[in-house]
């Protein structure tokens, strides 16, 4: 029955076939979308999830190791961990940051800068870490980081080849010295692999190796490791003690030219995080520092006048009076009268030097410093080299025709001086130094065998009692040398009157060398900053190490020809003849000397090694008091 007032109205028959249709027609609707989704759009979508979860990895490769010439490596790759993040996936879950950031001891800001500063898909959040950081990143599975196997360089001498050696960067790419200049050479090229991840940042498979790594290329250096350490030590204690600024040594193989040491300080360790942040600490002294030597020129101008035969190697010099050339006058600390070539270099005579240098054509004093190095650019190809100073002769005047032999108006770098010394050591071939093992050595004549004999022979009496470079001197063996002192310029045509760059320059064993040695400090205030007194300690202690690193046994302990002594007060040749069953004749021979009345006495004499002293050691290093050292090193080294 109908309620009143209500009339019935019948549905329409076509509602429930509307109402069919509107659902047959979004069941098509769902089924074409599917149709469309699961066949027509399959490839493209897929296309689009690849790139959300497809991503190219890096498959890293080893940096070219750096070895020794014993096989022992200079620079070395460790194991290390990169961590990386996908920023959309890790920006999802900024709840888990500060987890990762203590993990990689990173604040959090710091985090979100890196990860800001990458791709859309990838950044760097930590390079070269230790494998421990990468193992604990990984046990925290955070969405969007993952951890890739690197690696980091490590220097087993730490400070003492890092301005030789150089660093890396964080991108493990060379940024100073050896590793900057090899870096082509040295780098390694990694590789890449397409590899699927999930939404977790997690590797899933694996798909193909898009391209193969490649390891860098070895790099077989001449330097000892050991002569290097010593070397270090040896001159970092002396820049301590005397307060220098920079300091540098070279150690060369005379005969070859190879670099067994090459040092600098102050330095740094790189594989202390954070500790090479100075620029000074990395700079290559050794070659790149240029300064004034002062005496340790000398050799040379006096080589380039017996060359010359613009003086004779029996010559005297009067020198108790200064030398005044272009209104100044040159001095000696130490006064003298009349000396020959051999007193001149044992006192480091500036005024018998610069009268030598004088009566010896400019030409030919150039040429002489060129000859041996000095103003061309080392052949090494380290970052920074210097090729010095040396004004063209053309432009001396008398001044500087004098100044520049005792080693004023001229700049030259450590190694160019060792360069040098080792052809007065080798018989008057210039070597050219070199840094790679098995490279060949070149060579070229640049003084007659005879003056370079006689050089080597007079330099030995510098490391002698009352020579200036007494602190050289090194038990058993002979040694042969020159001291160097020059103040440093101030540059406003002055000098500093208590700042020097003190120099020693050596070789050993005296009568046979085989090892050079230059030593340089800069920059010393200390009340006895010479050469003989800073550089000359740091060539003793590495050389008589470096001698017997090469089984170079002490020269009368090997049953030698000859045996130094000290000619007695009183005796003449004719009687030294007697008692060590000799001739006259012979012994002027092998002691070069001019006439018997040339023989002095408290002079060291060459005789020869008599029977059953075979292991008897007449040479050695006296007792030196610091006042002694000051007074000798006074003879203007």
């Amino acid at each position: 029955m109908n309620p009143p007032g209500r009339p019935f109205r019948p549905l329409p028959r076509s509602r429930p076939l509307w109402l069919a249709g509107v659902f047959a027609l979004g069941f098509l609707a769902v089924l074409g979308r599917d149709i469309q989704v699961q066949y027509l759009q399959t490839g493209q979508l897929r296309a689009q999830g690849q790139m959300r979860y497809l991503h190219n990895q890096r498959l890293p490769a080893q940096r070219g190791v750096i070895f020794g010439d014993n096989g022992l490596p200079l620079a070395v790759n460790t194991a290390a961990s990169t961590i990386w993040g996908d920023p959309k996936i890790l920006g999802k879950h900024q709840d888990q940051w500060p987890q990762l950031a203590k993990a990689l001891h990173l604040s959090v800001i710091e985090l979100g800068q890196r990860l800001a500063s990458g791709g859309a898909d990838f950044a760097y959040l930590a390079r070269q870490r230790p494998p421990s950081v990468g193992k604990t990143v990984r046990a925290l599975g955070i969405p969007g980081v993952g951890v890739l196997p690197s690696s980091r360089s490590y220097f087993p001498l730490g400070a003492a080849t890092t301005p030789l050696i150089g660093l890396v960067d964080q991108a493990h790419q060379g940024a100073t010295g050896m590793e900057l200049s090899y870096n082509q050479w040295l780098d390694a090229h990694p590789g890449s692999e397409e590899a699927l991840y999930d939404g977790h940042g997690q590797i899933v498979q694996v798909l193909k190796v898009a391209r193969l790594s490649h390891p860098g290329h070895a790099i077989h250096l001449t330097i000892n490791p050991q002569m290097q350490y010593w070397a270090y030590m040896a001159l970092l204690r002396s820049l301590h003690q005397f307060h220098a600024r920079v300091g540098s040594a070279v150690l060369m193989n005379v005969h070859t030219g190879a670099i067994l040491a090459m040092v600098s300080a102050p330095s740094c360790n790189p594989n202390q995080k954070g500790s090479c942040t100075a620029p000074a600490d990395y700079v290559n002294n050794a070659v790149h520092q240029a300064f004034e030597p002062g005496s340790v020129m000398k050799p040379f101008a006096i080589a380039a006048a017996l060359a010359s035969h613009s003086v004779s190697p029996s010559q005297k010099f009067n020198v108790y009076h200064p030398l005044w050339v272009g209104g100044y006058p040159i001095t000696d600390d130490v006064r003298h009268h009349i000396l020959n070539i051999e007193h001149i270099l044992k006192y480091s005579s500036c005024i018998g030097t610069a009268k030598i240098a004088l009566l010896t054509p400019k030409r030919t004093l150039y040429n002489m410093y060129q000859a041996v190095g000095f103003g061309r650019e080392p052949p090494l190809g380290l970052p920074g080299e210097t090729a010095g100073v040396l004004p063209p002769w053309q432009s001396w005047g008398v001044a500087r025709h004098a100044t520049i032999s005792i080693g004023y108006g001229v700049s030259v770098t450590t190694l160019q001086l060792a360069a040098a010394y080792a052809s007065i050591a080798n018989g008057g071939w210039y070597v050219r130094p070199h840094l790679f093992a098995g490279e060949k050595s070149q060579r070229h004549r640049v003084m007659p065998a005879w003056v370079a004999n006689d050089l080597r022979r007079w330099l030995q009496s510098v490391a002698r009692p009352g020579g200036t470079g007494i602190l050289a001197a090194i038990p058993g063996y002979a040694v042969a040398g020159k001291t160097g002192t020059s103040n440093m310029a101030n540059g406003k045509d002055g000098f500093y009157h208590h700042r020097t760059n003190a120099t020693f320059v050596g070789f050993a064993p005296g009568p046979r060398p085989d090892l050079v040695m230059a030593v340089n400090l800069r920059g010393s205030h200390y009340s006895w900053n010479f050469g003989g007194i800073e550089a000359a300690p740091v060539f003793r202690y590495t050389m008589r190490r470096a001698l017997r690193t090469l089984d170079v046994a002490p020269r009368c302990n090997i049953g030698g020809k000859f045996l130094d002594i000290r000619v007695p007060a009183g005796s003449d040749l004719h009687e030294l003849a007697l008692k060590y069953h000799s001739t006259s004749r012979y012994l002027e021979q092998i002691n070069h000397l001019p006439s018997p009345q040339a023989l002095q006495a408290g002079a060291f004499f060459q005789v020869p090694m008599p029977l059953g002293e075979k292991d008897f050691c007449r040479v050695q290093t006296p007792a030196v008091s610091r006042a002694q050292a000051e007074i000798w090193s006074e003879g203007g080294g």
